[in-house]
């Protein structure tokens, strides 16, 4: 038999055990993680371990059984792991993956476009309990995070309860996916709140369109420019970014109102079809600008127009690559 069948069967018997005792008792996500490492069946398992500063969470890529114990995840874990998948160190070849809802649905859209292989990547998909927005947080001074807790859909601050969906991050209250679509092992340890799904942006969308033009331009006012919004996307890959390359030089350096509004729609637009709405970009802005408000109308256009979400299924073809005889809008015709 050929090494890759005998490495294939292997896993598959791993996979086997794991569900097999299910049976017996929820399989936990350290439990899940910890097997994988001992059976040698990955070289490491990307999540989350306590940050170093409250109500965060960092990512790390476990390699030893014994580090299992640091493995977290709570309402705290909302960096997007799928774009670790992309800057592994060397010597790593087949890896498993903690992923919500979003993080699988960025794993399936790079295995789309060829960035990742898919039989190096086990998914450990995990349901979503919502990211707490932790900017809300910071009313409560001095608050520390013992004193936060998550009890079914309410999260309780110094003993006091409060509806958690008005503590999510704007991108999680309109999530229609908050279990993954698709993964390897579903972890169902945890209970995930039944929360409403709320259109974030419908007030927006009522707005005439020269109060929709002075929010924008107030909004983008404010960008510096970092890049952090890109930085954290799991869909910008490129080597050299269109906002940084000199030969063209297609923006200036300088911050200005015009080159932001040129930036973030340029984004827009290379992400239009491969958006996992996982709001990242958004989270990582450090002066708070609802970046994400762009990506958000631009996937609903999208799902509207072509039938088509990124990361939702693995066969169906890009929206901008193919084309339907019965397709609803004329100018297809």
């Amino acid at each position: 038999m050929p090494m890759w069948s005998k490495r294939l069967l292997r896993q598959c018997e791993v996979l086997v055990q794991i569900h097999c005792a299910r049976g017996k008792a929820p399989v936990t996500l350290h439990d899940a993680a910890r097997k994988l490492l001992e059976e040698h069946e990955v070289q490491g398992v990307l999540g989350y371990r306590k940050g170093s500063l409250p109500f965060r969470a960092r990512p790390y890529l476990f390699r030893d059984s014994c580090e299992i114990e640091e493995l977290v995840f709570n309402p705290f874990c909302g960096l997007n792991l799928a774009r670790y998948l992309l800057f592994l160190p060397r010597g790593i070849e087949r890896v498993a993956i903690v992923a919500k809802g979003c993080d699988s649905r960025a794993c399936v859209a790079l295995v789309r476009e060829n960035r990742l292989r898919r039989g190096n990547l086990l998914i450990l998909g995990v349901p979503c309990p919502g990211m707490v927005d932790t900017r809300k947080l910071a009313e409560w001074e001095g608050l520390q995070e013992h004193e936060v807790t998550l009890r079914g859909g309410e999260i309780v601050i110094r003993g006091v309860a409060y509806p958690l969906a008005s503590f999510l991050d704007a991108s999680c209250r309109r999530c229609r996916y908050r279990s993954p679509l698709v993964y390897d092992i579903l972890i169902e340890d945890s209970e995930v709140p039944s929360l409403p799904q709320e259109d974030t942006l419908r007030e927006l969308r009522s707005l005439p369109e020269e109060k929709r033009w002075e929010f924008f331009r107030k909004e983008l006012s404010r960008c510096i420019r970092c890049y952090a919004c890109r930085n954290a996307c799991p869909m910008c890959y490129c080597k050299e970014c269109f906002a940084e390359s000199h030969k063209p030089a297609f923006l200036h350096p300088s911050p200005t109102l015009r080159d932001n509004f040129a930036f973030h729609i340029g984004r827009a637009m290379h992400l239009a079809g491969r958006c996992v709405e996982c709001g990242a970009c958004e989270r990582a802005c450090p002066l708070g600008i609802p970046i994400a408000t762009i990506f958000l109308a631009v996937s609903d256009t999208v799902r509207e127009h072509f039938a088509f979400e990124a990361g939702v299924d693995v066969t169906a073809p890009a929206p901008f690559v193919t084309y339907r005889e019965d397709d609803p809008n004329a100018f297809i015709r």
